[in-house]
């Protein structure tokens, strides 16, 4: 009982500084692109790079309300939510890749590699992917919200919501995402990261779908017959 009750406690905690971490991004976001030695500190905080603060720390946060606070529930929970069960590769290398986000804004505020990716056109295409991202990120999340909620016994194949269209629909919000980011920035570094996110997704979906195979059996091999993995009709 108490050895149960400090793995508890330890979530708990795991969940606050999550939380904080999330809530706390904007602000560093706001840090990246501020100039601070230059007369005009806000020059390069403009609605494309606003757009990508917002993508990002929305998503932090929403990510930290919905689907990480069911996934804390315990540890065995955590891990079949994140996937450490399955793939700890990914779990531990999106962790680190998750600071690109910072290090990817604060070069579109200082360094300028090639300002000549920075392109209208492009970077409203990034607007537009970052809209898509994020709506199938708070479609996805709230199903998984209340998938993870559930004691395992009673978790059910997910079919409905945005999972009636695709396998997964989290990782189609990831890869929007990341397409988003060299689009709404010109980022060297962003459009360096998008092939490295990609492989790791479709590295993972196979070991995501021999999992959930073993769990629920005949009635995914059904749903999965039924539905692309990404895109509808060609993945």
């Amino acid at each position: 009982m108490q050895e149960s009750t400090v793995k508890n406690e330890k979530l708990n905690v795991a969940h606050l500084v999550a939380m904080a971490s999330a809530f706390f991004s904007p602000f560093l976001f706001l840090a990246c692109v501020r100039l601070w030695a230059s007369p005009q500190p806000w020059a390069r905080l403009n609605l494309f790079s606003g757009a990508f603060i917002a993508l990002a720390s929305i998503s932090y946060i929403e990510q930290s309300l919905t689907f990480l606070r069911s996934a804390f529930r315990s540890r065995e929970t955590f891990r079949e939510a994140v996937g450490a069960t399955y793939d700890p590769v990914l779990v531990n290398v999106t962790v680190v890749l998750g600071f690109l986000d910072y290090a990817i804004l604060f070069e579109y505020a200082h360094l300028h590699f090639v300002p000549a990716l920075e392109q209208p056109p492009l970077q409203w295409t990034g607007i537009a992917c970052a809209a898509g991202s994020l709506g199938m990120l708070l479609w996805a999340d709230a199903w998984l919200g209340r998938h993870f909620a559930k004691d395992e016994a009673a978790r059910k194949l997910m079919i409905g919501g945005p999972y009636r269209f695709v396998r997964h629909p989290r990782y189609v919000s990831i890869i929007l995402a990341k397409l988003a980011s060299p689009f709404l920035l010109g980022s060297v570094l962003a459009w360096i990261a998008l092939p490295m996110w990609i492989a790791l997704v479709l590295r993972r979906i196979p070991l995501e779908e021999a999992h959930v195979r073993k769990a629920f059996g005949a009635a995914y091999d059904d749903y999965a017959a039924r539905t692309a993995r990404l895109l509808p009709g060609i993945y």
